[in-house]
């Protein structure tokens, strides 16, 4: 089984709007895929909770930063990818999350403060020595989403697909879907090519 953890240190990122949609895509593809909600919030749970369609799973419980690596290794023979959606700012979560995965995605907004915000999550990422990408997100059609590409890159890579700033994001939100359960063929198609592009590294 191999685990993504979605990771951003500031609010308001996209963390959980990423994770449901890319296990939707991941779904989709032939995955099965169990998502785990570390954030306090639930944002992910509830969004679940709303879903009709079985895939993909949740536990019954999400774990405790302790119990982690314990929850990843049950699940080894049932699923063969693990999306975690971590909260900001807690910094046992992110240590723990860190550690069990294989591939972390940092989405980043394209504007100032998200961007002198990245900091302390390419920090944690790199210490913990694992394979990263940024996925910027909420993205305008203006110059400052090229210009945040451009600083971005300078810490690593940044994956070739941006997630706009769409309303069907926020409703599927609502609805228990993901954008590629719906009609809106822009956003189907950056999901989908986010997925490709992060399961490229995982196979790579």
């Amino acid at each position: 089984m191999k685990t993504i953890v979605i990771a951003a240190q500031k609010g308001g990122a996209g963390k959980t709007t990423l994770a449901r949609n890319l296990a939707v895509a991941a779904s989709q593809d032939g995955r099965t895929v169990l998502c785990l909600d570390l954030d306090p919030q639930g944002s992910l749970r509830a969004w679940w909770e709303g879903r009709e369609m079985e895939a993909p799973a949740m536990l019954d419980r999400d774990p405790a930063p302790h119990a982690l690596r314990t929850t990843l290794n049950a699940a080894q023979a049932q699923f063969d990818l693990c999306i975690i959606d971590t909260p900001p700012a807690a910094s046992e979560w992110l240590a723990e999350a860190l550690g069990a995965a294989d591939l972390v995605l940092i989405p980043v907004r394209p504007s100032p403060d998200d961007l002198r915000a990245v900091g302390a999550t390419i920090a944690a990422v790199n210490a913990a020595r694992v394979p990263f990408a940024f996925a910027l997100s909420q993205t305008p059609r203006a110059k400052i989403t090229d210009e945040a590409a451009r600083v971005l890159a300078q810490h690593g890579r940044v994956a070739p697909v941006n997630i706009a700033q769409r309303v069907s994001y926020a409703e599927t939100g609502a609805t228990g879907q993901g954008v590629t359960e719906t009609t809106d063929d822009k956003a189907r198609a950056e999901i989908v090519a986010a997925w490709d592009y992060a399961k490229g590294i995982l196979d790579g």
